[in-house]
């Protein structure tokens, strides 16, 4: 099972991942293959980086950094896999022709804001007025990244303003709908 992970910034994705590792799946990330790419490059990391890092690929092509994770999972074997993050419809469109799922992960504005103040890393260093600028430029297109479109292309959507345990039951109740397929 391959299941591609599409979320708003500060939404849970990780925490989301988190929990399907847990249950099995082999955690394959865009964040961490672009770090990768940024120390071999000896890159200052931070959210530009990564943005412009990330379209320098999905310029060539618009599926290529989900594909380079798609050959990972490959490469491991074929194991119950997750794909972390789907920021683009070439993504979204690549995890399905592979036979994947896309889990929509979602939460409100506040909420997320104080999700990554909390996370604290490298690309949470920000005040509430850049978060609402890098939201505009990541979710709606008007940057590398269009979220709310391939949220609107996911096959589950989970909405994550409640507690942990609230959370991990939706992700049961995601996970319930892929057995009956």
């Amino acid at each position: 099972m391959l299941i591609g992970i599409v979320g708003t910034l500060g939404a849970g994705k990780g925490t989301v991942v988190e929990y399907l590792k847990h249950k099995g799946y082999a955690h394959y990330s865009a964040s961490g293959y672009l770090r990768e790419l940024m120390v071999a490059r000896n890159i200052l990391i931070d959210r530009d980086a990564y943005s412009r890092v990330s379209g320098e690929i999905r310029y060539l092509d618009p599926a290529g950094l989900v594909r380079a994770l798609y050959e990972r999972v490959i490469a491991d074997g074929g194991p119950d896999a997750v794909i972390e993050s789907i920021h683009d419809d070439g993504e979204a469109a690549f995890i399905k022709e592979m036979g994947g799922v896309l889990l929509g992960v979602d939460a409100d504005m506040m909420v997320r804001y104080d999700r990554i103040i909390i996370r604290g890393t490298e690309k949470d260093n920000v005040t509430f007025e850049e978060f609402t600028e890098q939201i505009k430029r990541e979710e709606t297109g008007g940057g590398h990244h269009n979220i709310r479109s391939v949220l609107g292309t996911a096959d589950y959507l989970i909405e994550n303003n409640g507690t942990l345990e609230e959370l991990h039951t939706k992700v049961d109740d995601f996970l319930a709908t892929l057995s009956r397929a």
